[in-house]
């Protein structure tokens, strides 16, 4: 969602300063839904609130601004014709029905790599959903063996059976990577896979740092 909201507020199609009210409070994941005395928020805040900690609600105040249709419009624009936004988070009567949100990891990884060529509308755009993106809190999957500190623009996606990450991973040589993973049935392994993946890019972008144990890349 970041990345169309940034890029209408860069064309001026809205802004990012609007207040908007935050409205009904969804489950799962998110602050939102336990402050209940908070009425109103800026777009720019519910984005933060979007990405650092996958608030549903704050998504969902987006998703009514911006419109599905809109967010579609983007996503073909930028060539993704699989990546799908099609219905508010918790909207199980709409799952129902066949609507599901659905991405795919190459596409993705070309969203990043659009935000890191600085082509979401321009570079001070980039840069500042970039910016966003580092601060994204959970750092259990591909960011999990990486040097404490190290700032990485990243997302991740949890739902019961699956455990997703995609990120740039910053270095002399930066290497883009999206994991999306299905049907986990133990999630601590599959965490652990991400881990050890978001290592291996780690030190791929020309990073130094100790090998893992042995022990943990047999068990990845």
């Amino acid at each position: 969602m970041s990345s169309p909201l940034y890029a209408d507020g860069a064309r001026g199609l809205l802004d990012l300063d609007e207040r908007v009210v935050v409205g009904d409070r969804v489950d799962g994941s998110g602050v939102l839904r336990h402050m209940r005395d908070l009425d109103r928020l800026s777009l720019r805040d519910l984005a933060m609130l979007s990405i650092i900690v996958s608030d549903n609600t704050a998504t969902n105040r987006l998703i009514e601004r911006v419109g599905l249709g809109r967010v579609g419009e983007r996503l073909r624009e930028w060539g993704c014709s699989r990546t799908q936004l099609t219905r508010k988070m918790y909207d199980f009567e709409a799952a129902k029905r066949g609507h599901e949100n659905v991405m795919t990891p190459r596409e993705t990884v070309s969203l990043l790599l659009r935000l890191h060529r600085g082509e979401c509308e321009d570079r001070a755009t980039s840069d500042a959903v970039l910016a966003v993106l580092e601060q994204c809190q959970d750092r259990t999957m591909l960011l999990r063996y990486l040097p404490y500190g190290t700032k990485v623009p990243h997302k991740t996606g949890t739902l019961d059976e699956s455990r997703n990450d995609a990120a740039i991973v910053p270095g002399d040589r930066p290497v883009i990577v999206a994991a999306f993973t299905r049907k986990v049935r133990d999630t601590g392994a599959a965490v652990s896979w991400l881990g050890v993946l978001g290592w291996c890019a780690y030190r791929a972008a020309g990073n130094s740092g100790e090998p893992l144990p042995p022990e943990l890349t047999r068990t990845a």
